[in-house]
């Protein structure tokens, strides 16, 4: 039996047109992960554009910095501070570079009901991290606020330091940022 070309072309439609009602429309698809998008904001303290923590007692030098986040009235929750590092972003951990297992940072709230306690330790640096890899690191998640504020200081003696925001060498941002919305 053979099919005439308007009738092969006429169930080669039917199927297409059934294949692609199949899928939904209203959810935007990651087509790599097969994972719905979320759309999320991204918040960057101003004014801060190296992120830079000494404790060398040593030299009685201890720094410490703090970040402030404004948020609008109505953002939704929850607020998640973080830092991300894109591919090749230079994170200077003295400790890490001596052969040493990278500095923990303690995260401090300033603000919000949680004000003087500690919220977070983190290594903002990985010895095993792949140049070429994104790495982000979690601080934590809280309630959104319209003011958030944050002290970071070293858990040991050393340096860590980043840029915080646009690196013009590679043309991108990175650091330390508030993700709200997702």
């Amino acid at each position: 039996m053979h099919l005439s070309l308007t009738t092969f072309l006429l169930i080669s439609l039917t199927s297409l047109t059934s294949l692609t009602t199949a899928l939904p429309t209203t959810t935007p698809f990651n087509l790599n992960l097969l994972t719905p998008k979320t759309t999320c904001t991204r918040l960057r303290p101003p004014s801060t554009p190296r992120l830079n923590l000494l404790n060398r007692p040593d030299l009685s030098l201890t720094t410490t910095q703090t970040l402030t986040f404004t948020l609008p009235p109505s953002a939704p929750g929850p607020c998640t501070l973080r830092a991300v590092f894109p591919p090749h972003w230079e994170i200077i951990d003295t400790r890490l570079q001596s052969g040493g297992e990278p500095l923990s940072v303690n995260v401090y709230a300033i603000d919000g009901p949680a004000a003087g306690a500690l919220v977070g330790s983190v290594r903002f640096a990985d010895k095993d991290r792949k140049e070429w890899a994104e790495r982000v690191v979690v601080v934590n998640s809280f309630a959104c606020r319209e003011r958030m504020a944050y002290r970071f200081e070293l858990a040991g003696v050393g340096e860590v330091g980043f840029v915080n925001g646009f690196d013009a060498g590679l043309g991108v941002e990175g650091g330390v940022e508030m993700v709200y919305g997702c």
